[in-house]
């Protein structure tokens, strides 16, 4: 047994490790889709930074098209990032670039 003691069984300490080569240390890695019209990133020196309320269409891998109140946070040219804000753990990310024709301005009061 080493220090770190074997899997499910705790070592000298007392601490119950588990081997995390055995299953991905994200646990919704199960349910993680791709963004069909996800488009590349702009290198930085490009994007503008903003702060916009938005609608975006997001077409999901398996889940088809949605649509999500969110914020864009940049821009470059015809794309936009924005926020996927993703409840159902479907992309481990916190923005994706789409093209301008799939966001929609909102109102700050929304």
């Amino acid at each position: 047994m080493n220090d770190r003691g074997e899997e499910g069984r705790p070592d000298r300490l007392g601490i119950t490790w588990h081997d995390s080569s055995r299953k991905g240390p994200d646990a919704w890695v199960d349910q993680h889709q791709a963004i069909a019209n996800e488009l590349p990133i702009p290198p930085r020196r490009l994007q503008h930074d903003c702060w916009i309320p938005v609608t975006a269409r997001l077409v999901w891998q398996d889940d088809g098209v949605e649509l999500v109140d969110t914020f864009a946070f940049a821009w470059f040219g015809r794309k936009v990032l924005v926020e996927p804000r993703d409840r159902k753990h479907r992309r481990g990310t916190r923005g994706v670039w789409i093209h301008a024709s799939d966001v929609r301005r909102r109102s700050a009061q929304q």
